[in-house]
């Protein structure tokens, strides 16, 4: 019922992605792209803390006694 196409310029935006879903499927994919980038960044942020506690685990601290001399020492300050 418009008199210029461009009055129906919405109406045939609607009529198109109904058919087509161009936007939908590109909603869909940004999703998807937003969340393999999350679930990357997480695992790079695991393996970092994983390296660090292993490094942490194989430091020389435990290997030298001194967590379990500062231990035995205030026991016997407190006797």
């Amino acid at each position: 019922m418009a008199d210029r196409p461009q009055d129906c310029a919405l109406q045939l935006d609607d009529y198109f992605e109904c058919l087509h879903h161009t936007k939908e499927k590109a909603r869909a994919r940004k999703i998807k792209a937003e969340e393999v980038k999350q679930i990357e960044k997480k695992r790079q942020e695991d393996e970092k803390a994983r390296k660090s506690t292993n490094s942490t685990a194989k430091s020389n601290v435990t290997r030298l006694g001194i967590i379990d001399d500062q231990k035995s020492s205030s026991n016997s300050d407190s006797n």
